[in-house]
């Protein structure tokens, strides 16, 4: 299934969800991800330029 990007408007077969701002976007419009065993976390560009939410990206441990 195609879907649309909610960032660019770029149509992909996969996209990921934003943690920060819960909008789809496609791995263009992604700024970083984190990946651990258990969970990942994504932040698109435009929640990167908020200095609140890139100190909680950056910030990210895995419980354990």
């Amino acid at each position: 299934m195609i879907e649309t990007c909610e960032r660019c408007g770029a149509q992909s077969a996969k996209l990921q969800r934003c943690d920060y701002c819960n909008r789809k976007l496609c791995l263009s419009c992604i700024k970083s991800m984190k990946r651990k065993k258990v969970g990942h976390l994504i932040i698109c560009k435009d929640c990167w330029g908020d200095i609140s939410k890139r100190k909680l990206f950056k910030s990210y441990k895995e419980e354990e």
